[in-house]
C-alpha cells in the first residue's frame, strides 16, 4: 500500500512542477525573447524484480532553446542591419543629386543657354550679366552638393562613434552575464532568465556587425567579429576604439586583455560595416566626381576665356576659382565686370586709337558653348560634363535600387528565421492551455491514487 502511495505522491509532484512551468510560459508569452520551458521526467524503478515501479521523477527543467536557430537568426540580422543603413544613406544621397533644386546637371544647363543667348550679341552687358549669374549659380551647386555630402559625412563619423560605443557595452554586458552564469550553473542553480537575457544580447549585437558565437563548456559564450578578432572571451571583453588620423579619416582599434591591434572596417558587415562601405563606396566617391567636374569645368572655361579679348580689348581673365581643399567653396566665381567677360578672339581699336568701346568677335563665346560636349575624366571614363553628373545620378539610384531589393530580401529571410526560432523557442498559448488542462487531469488523477492508497491502508487496519 505504500508503494502505491509513493507513486502517487512522486507524480502530485511531478504534475506540480509541470504547472509551474506551464505558469511561467503563459506569463512571459508576451517577454521579447523568453524560451519556453518544458519538465524532462523519467520513471523510478522498483527495488526489487517484483517491483511494479517506484513512480516518476522530474530530472530537470528543459529551456527550449536551438543553437541553430539562433545562429541563423543572428545572421539574418546581421544582413538586414547592413542593408538598413546603407539605404538610409542612398536614400538621402540620392535625393539630394537628382533634386531639380540642387542638381549640377540643370546648373549647366542653365549656364550654356545663357551663352547661346549671347552669342548673337556677345557685346550686350545684360546677357553677359545673366552669364555672370548663372555662373554663380552653378558654383552654388557644386558648393551645396559638396558640403551636404560633408555634412552626411560627418554625420556618419559620429554613428561611427556611437556604435562602438553600443558595441563595448553589449560585450561587457554579455561578459558580466558569463561570469554569473558560470557561477550559477556550477552550484547547480537556474540560469533560464539569464540565458534569455544574453541571448538577447547577442541578436542585438548582431545588427552591428558580423559574429561568431561558440558556448564554452563552463556555459559562457565566446564571441568574435567575422574576421577571427575577439569581443568576448569568457568573462573578459574587448574594447573598440576609434580615432580619427591626420586626413581626417577614422581608425579603429580593438583593445583586448591589455592588447591593442588596428581593425580592418572592410567586411565587418551588420551596421557598423555598412558605415565603411558607404562612406568609402558611395559617398567620398560621389563627393571626388563633384570635385572632378569642377575643377574641369574650372580648368575648360578659364582656358578658353584666356584666348580671348573683353570688350576693352584685354586678355581674358578668370571666370571660375576652383579650391580643392574647400569644403563648402569649391567652386566660386570671380569678381569680374560683365564687359570683362573675353568672348572676343581679337579686339580692334576706335576711332581715337584706344581700346574703349571695342567691339570684338564672339569666337571664344562660341568655343565656350563648344565645351559642353567636350570629354571630361570622371570616375575612370571619359564623357562630357551632363553626362558625367548624369551618370553619378545613374550610379547612386543603381545602388540605391539593388539595396532595396537586398533589404527587401533580407527582412524577409530576418522574418523567416524568428519564425524559425519562435517555432521552437516562443511560448504558444493553445499549446500551453492543452498542457494546462493535461497537467490538472494528471494532478487529480494522482491525488485519487493517493485516496485510493488511503482507503485501501485504512480498509486493512480496520480488519484488525
Amino acid at each position: 500500500m505504500s508503494i502505491l502511495g509513493q507513486i502517487g505522491y512522486s507524480g502530485v509532484r511531478a504534475t506540480q512542477i509541470a504547472l509551474t512551468a506551464t505558469g511561467q510560459n503563459i506569463a512571459n508569452v508576451n517577454t521579447p525573447g523568453f524560451s519556453r520551458l518544458t519538465p524532462e521526467q523519467h520513471s523510478l524503478g522498483g527495488q526489487t524484480a517484483t517491483s511494479i515501479g517506484g513512480g516518476v521523477q522530474v530530472t530537470s527543467i528543459r529551456r527550449l532553446s536551438s543553437d541553430f536557430h539562433n545562429q541563423q537568426l543572428w545572421r539574418a540580422g546581421t544582413d538586414k542591419g547592413y542593408f538598413s543603413t546603407n539605404q538610409q544613406y542612398l536614400t538621402a544621397l540620392e535625393g539630394l543629386i537628382d533634386s531639380e533644386g540642387s542638381s549640377v546637371s540643370v546648373g549647366l544647363d542653365n549656364f550654356f543657354a545663357a551663352l547661346s543667348e549671347a552669342s548673337s550679341t556677345p557685346e550686350s552687358i545684360a546677357l553677359r550679366q545673366q552669364i555672370i549669374g548663372e555662373a554663380k549659380q552653378l558654383a552654388q551647386r557644386f558648393n551645396g552638393l559638396n558640403s551636404n555630402i560633408g555634412t552626411q559625412l560627418n554625420a556618419l563619423k559620429g554613428q561611427r562613434v556611437a556604435m562602438t560605443s553600443e558595441i563595448n557595452g553589449l560585450s561587457g554586458n554579455i561578459a558580466e552575464l558569463n561570469a554569473q552564469i558560470r557561477e550559477m550553473e556550477s552550484t547547480g542553480r537556474d540560469t533560464a532568465t539569464l540565458r534569455d537575457y544574453r541571448e538577447n544580447l547577442v541578436k542585438e549585437l548582431s545588427q552591428y556587425a558580423g559574429i561568431r558565437v561558440q558556448e564554452a563548456p563552463d556555459g559562457t559564450l565566446d564571441v568574435s567579429l567575422a574576421n577571427g578578432q575577439p569581443l568576448v572571451a569568457g568573462i573578459t571583453a574587448g574594447q573598440l576604439k576609434v580615432e580619427e588620423n591626420a586626413a581626417g579619416e577614422q581608425e579603429m582599434t580593438l583593445d583586448f586583455a591589455k592588447t591593442s591591434f588596428p581593425l580592418n572596417q572592410d567586411g565587418l558587415g551588420g551596421s557598423l560595416g555598412s558605415l565603411y562601405d558607404m562612406e568609402y563606396g558611395a559617398l567620398r566617391p560621389a563627393q571626388q566626381d563633384l570635385h572632378d567636374m569642377a575643377s574641369a569645368l574650372s580648368q575648360m572655361v578659364n582656358d578658353t576665356l584666356a584666348g580671348g579679348y573683353d570688350l576693352n580689348g584685354n586678355p581674358g581673365q578668370p571666370l571660375f576659382v576652383y579650391d580643392a581643399n574647400s569644403t563648402s567653396g569649391m567652386l566660386a566665381v570671380g569678381s569680374l565686370a560683365p564687359e570683362e567677360l573675353a568672348f572676343s578672339s581679337e579686339f580692334e581699336l576706335d576711332a581715337n586709337g584706344d581700346r574703349q568701346g571695342v567691339v570684338g568677335n564672339n569666337q571664344q563665346l562660341l568655343e565656350l558653348l563648344e565645351l559642353k560636349s567636350r570629354g571630361i575624366v570622371v570616375a575612370g571614363s571619359t564623357v562630357p560634363l551632363n553626362d558625367a553628373y548624369a551618370g553619378l545620378v545613374g550610379r547612386v539610384a543603381s545602388a540605391s535600387r539593388q539595396n532595396q531589393a537586398d533589404l527587401s530580401a533580407a527582412k524577409t529571410v530576418s522574418e523567416q528565421a524568428q519564425a524559425q526560432r519562435d517555432s521552437v523557442s516562443a511560448v504558444n498559448l493553445d499549446e500551453e492551455a492543452v498542457n494546462l488542462m493535461a497537467y490538472e487531469q494528471a494532478y487529480q488523477a494522482n491525488m485519487k491514487v493517493i485516496s485510493t492508497s488511503n482507503d485501501l491502508f485504512n480498509a486493512v487496519l480496520a480488519m484488525f
